[in-house]
């Protein structure tokens, strides 16, 4: 049994029963000082309790009675930083994770409490002053959020990317289209690659993408396009055309080493040549 004591004019020492009976197990980062005798005591304890001598300090998430019972029952807090903020809290063996929203009603630890097998009656007051307690104790740990993931994840992207100056190509996976000395990337194959809309990606990756996006005709069909900063994404753009041609040169070589019929990728894409006007950036 747990407790800590409430009324400091009496040594623990002056109580017959706890004479050399009682340990300290808290540590420097507790509040208080916690105490802890074996459970063949725990009757004695109670009386004590009941004298307003001390308070037990709950282990079991069944036994909280009460908010207040939570706190010593809290062994780790970490608040993550970096975009929305997010709360760990171990708490009696358990790891209860809060998203900043969670973090504004008592209903999600409720819920957690539930699983473990405890309904408790929380007010929002009460919750308030539990959450301040865990921001006011809790870890500080920076952690990439979730847009600069999608930035550096994007940036990748683009690095790996072939840059070629035919539009035909430039809707491709891993292609990038190089137009007057300009880069611009396919809107759809970013935004299929990042796994998020246009309109937030537009966003996210505002300090890369320069100006609107432009429309472009392929095989008669209309794509937008985003035109990149290449010195803000890293691009090489001579080293990457010198990849792509050496590339092609590779395959020419092979086909024609094979006798085989040289293939595209719009090959591969089964898609029909357009025979319309010649693209242009509208």
């Amino acid at each position: 049994m747990r407790f800590v004591v409430l009324k400091e004019d009496i040594p623990l020492d002056d109580i017959y029963f706890l004479r050399g009976k009682y340990r300290v197990v808290s540590t420097p980062t507790d509040p208080e000082i916690i105490y802890e005798v074996d459970d063949n005591l725990r009757s004695d304890m109670k009386v004590l309790e009941r004298a307003g001598f001390i308070k037990e300090i709950k282990q079991e998430i069944h036994e909280v009675e009460k908010v207040d019972d939570l706190i010593p029952m809290t062994e780790r807090v970490e608040i993550i930083q970096g975009g929305s903020l997010f709360l760990r809290v171990q708490l009696g063996g358990h790891t209860l994770s809060f998203t900043e929203g969670q973090l504004l009603t008592p209903t999600t630890l409720r819920k957690y409490l539930l699983r473990m097998g405890k309904v408790l009656r929380i007010s929002q007051k009460d919750w308030e002053e539990l959450l301040q307690y865990w921001l006011d104790t809790g870890n500080k740990v920076n952690e990439v959020s979730e847009e600069e993931e999608v930035a550096e994840k994007f940036l990748n992207y683009v690095s790996e990317c072939r840059i070629v100056e035919d539009a035909k190509g430039a809707v491709l996976p891993y292609t990038l289209l190089l137009r007057d000395s300009r880069i611009y990337c396919s809107t759809d194959t970013i935004a299929e690659k990042m796994g998020f809309s246009k309109r937030k990606l537009r966003s996210i990756l505002s300090d890369y993408i320069v100006g609107n996006s432009v429309q472009l005709r392929v095989y008669g069909r209309r794509y937008r396009f985003w035109e990149i900063s290449a010195d803000k994404c890293g691009i090489d753009i001579e080293k990457q055309l010198a990849k792509d041609e050496v590339e092609e040169k590779n395959v020419e070589e092979e086909g024609e080493e094979n006798g085989d019929e040289i293939r595209t990728e719009a090959d591969r894409y089964n898609w029909t040549p357009w025979n319309g006007e010649d693209d242009n950036i509208s």
